[in-house]
């Protein structure tokens, strides 16, 4: 059985005000950190790193897990659909963003665990905790059943087949998904939970790059 690791490191930094992925936690660049776990677990084949193209050449990290790198699209979603152009006949693939920097290897081998006993797709998620309200203008709508909600995270592996078609389907249609897992719900595909942790949270602001330094400098 063939596994192939999807590292997302393509980020044009939009929100963060820089490259968010090249950012240095205890000398170390962020994508590294994932990249690392991946290359301690000898269920990885091959691990595909998503780069922004104009990086595509500097960047270099040491692997002891075949890599390959490739160029990342507009999105998130495209970023992805390039990276599977570049996978020859794989079982599985796990797909994880680099800006989650502590996730756990116990998080990517349940995924591929629920894959293998015949899930579509496994997304690592915990459960909500605190209330959740749809606001619109201002005005709070609804209170909805937290007993349902599930924050989601990566990583999320799939079927590798099912997953590019899925993709295919979804760019044939225009349709862009936040994570991989609801480009799969579309297509029709079931997909099981794994759990998650609060400490596997994605650097999106200034204030979670301040988080991820304690913690990284806490170990």
């Amino acid at each position: 059985m063939k596994i192939v690791a999807v590292l997302l490191a393509a980020g044009k930094g939009k929100r963060f005000g820089e490259k968010k992925q090249f950012i240095k936690l205890k000398g170390e660049p962020l994508f590294q950190y994932s990249l690392n776990t991946l290359n301690r677990l000898d269920v990885i084949d091959e691990i595909i790193l998503v780069l922004p193209e104009e990086d595509l050449e500097r960047i270099n990290p040491p692997s002891f897990t075949p890599l390959k790198k490739v160029a990342g699209g507009e999105e998130r979603q495209d970023s992805v659909y390039n990276a599977l152009q570049y996978i020859d006949n794989a079982d599985i693939v796990i797909i994880h963003d680099t800006a989650r920097p502590f996730a756990t290897e116990k998080m990517f081998l349940q995924s591929i665990e629920n894959v293998k006993k015949g899930w579509d797709g496994s997304i690592t998620a915990y459960k909500a905790k605190d209330t959740i309200k749809v606001v619109e203008n201002d005005n709070v709508k609804e209170t909805l059943d937290r007993e349902k909600l599930y924050i989601v995270q990566t990583p999320q592996a799939f079927d590798f087949k099912k997953l590019k078609e899925a993709h295919e389907k979804a760019k044939k249609e225009g349709f862009f998904g936040t994570d991989d897992a609801s480009l799969m719900e579309k297509a029709g595909y079931k997909i099981t939970v794994n759990p998650g942790s609060i400490l596997n949270f994605k650097i999106t602001t200034k204030e979670d790059l301040i988080l991820a330094n304690c913690l990284v400098h806490k170990r």
